[in-house]
């Protein structure tokens, strides 16, 4: 088997974990922890386990390289996670949030074409891009076609788009020097650390009794083992092999593993609008990642 058809397996492996967590981390929220509990808990956990495998680089080669870990841990973690949950707190229409950060291939595809020039975008490209787009539009809605036009909803939405496009592409600056360990490690590690600036205004609600519960530690352990140390450190190799902008291309099948989940653990309907959606998704991402014109340059 061609290595990098592996790695296009393990990135569509790891969208569909981290599709899941929407459900997962619902059953928590509905427990009584707060999104940045969850976050803050699962990156904990993920990164105790890591450090007696990974402890090379505690302190990174330069000033700048930690700067840029920092950067990682916020767009990738601190940030990203409080962006995202605060517009889902105060709207109704969740739809609009998760139509948004779907955005983040595309943006990220644009913003890489532009820093690295000679990585053109082919018009088939923009052409799947636009049709996986139009295939998560009808995920999300799923038969529903409500969408919140708060300024502010929107535009933390948009930040956590931005976040994660940040996020990959300081991944890639970083990857030459180190390996996906550290890299994974120092993001639970700052990720952690800039949360700790939220919890300065907001209290912490977790209590001893939450955590004992097996379903919360089930659910925490998954999130912690599985979609964070896992995923995380998996997304990281997979960057490097095939790049941001056809890694990040497998996002888009987020929505239908979180409407899948959904169905399964929470019991929401699934309309045939979503099964058309999820058609779509698929025929987009493959004229997506069979373009020839994007040319990166990663290590075999």
């Amino acid at each position: 088997m061609n290595k990098k058809i592996i790695f296009h397996i393990l990135a569509l492996f790891t969208a569909m974990v981290w599709g899941s967590t929407f459900a997962v981390s619902k059953v928590l929220l509905n427990q009584g922890m707060s999104p940045a509990e969850i976050m803050t808990l699962r990156f904990i956990i993920a990164y105790l386990v890591m450090l007696p495998f990974s402890h090379k680089y505690l302190k990174s080669k330069s000033f700048k390289d930690e700067f840029l870990f920092i950067v990682c841990g916020i767009g990738g973690g601190s940030l990203y996670f409080l962006a995202e949950n605060t517009a889902v707190e105060i709207t109704k229409a969740t739809s609009t949030i998760a139509l948004l950060v779907c955005l983040t291939p595309l943006l990220t595809a644009f913003v890489n074409s532009i820093i690295h020039k000679d990585e053109k975008l082919s018009k088939r490209f923009l052409i799947g891009s636009i049709i996986a787009l139009l295939g998560t539009a009808l995920v999300v809605f799923n038969g529903i076609f409500v969408l919140d036009d708060n300024p502010i909803v929107i535009l933390l939405s948009l930040l956590a788009c931005v976040c994660w496009t940040i996020y990959s592409l300081v991944v890639r600056k970083l990857e030459p020097d180190y390996g996906s360990d550290v890299i994974t490690r120092k993001v639970f590690f700052w990720g952690v650390l800039t949360m700790m600036i939220y919890f300065i205004f907001s209290p912490i609600k977790t209590t001893t009794e939450m955590l004992t519960n097996g379903k919360v530690l089930f659910c925490i352990l998954f999130l912690a083992l599985v979609a964070s140390l896992g995923c995380y450190l998996m997304w990281n190799m997979i960057l490097k092999r095939i790049g941001i902008v056809t890694a990040s291309n497998y996002l888009y099948f987020n929505p239908i593993v979180a409407l899948a989940t959904a169905n399964i653990v929470l019991n929401e309907k699934i309309t045939i609008f979503a099964i058309i959606g999820c058609i779509f998704t698929i025929f987009g991402v493959y004229l997506c990642n069979t373009h020839k014109k994007v040319i990166e340059k990663y290590k075999k």
